[in-house]
């Protein structure tokens, strides 16, 4: 596992990190024929090592390029619509 990089500092991230799962969770509870395929073929109804890194990697990703972006949007919102569009592009080779 890679050494852990806090951008913003650890509070950003974990406070980034708690919103992504949420978001995830989220898109995981949609009906079946919502859910972006990669996802829904990686997704299990419990938490897999594949959804662990996804979230890291996700949080990561935010906290680098997203954090500071300044839109009319909340905090929460922001990140809804990036896990949202992140989800759509994942690759089908994302399942490890």
């Amino acid at each position: 596992m890679s050494e852990p990089v806090f951008p913003n500092g650890f509070d950003s991230w974990q406070k980034t990190h708690f919103e992504v799962v949420e978001a995830l969770c989220y898109i995981r509870s949609l009906h079946e024929d919502e859910i972006p395929k990669t996802f829904s073929e990686m997704m299990d109804r419990t938490a897999t090592e594949q959804m662990y890194r996804l979230a890291k990697e996700l949080t990561d990703k935010y906290e680098t390029t997203r954090k500071n972006q300044v839109n009319n949007k909340t905090f929460f919102v922001n990140i809804e619509d990036f896990v949202s569009e992140e989800v759509k592009q994942l690759p089908k080779d994302y399942i490890k």
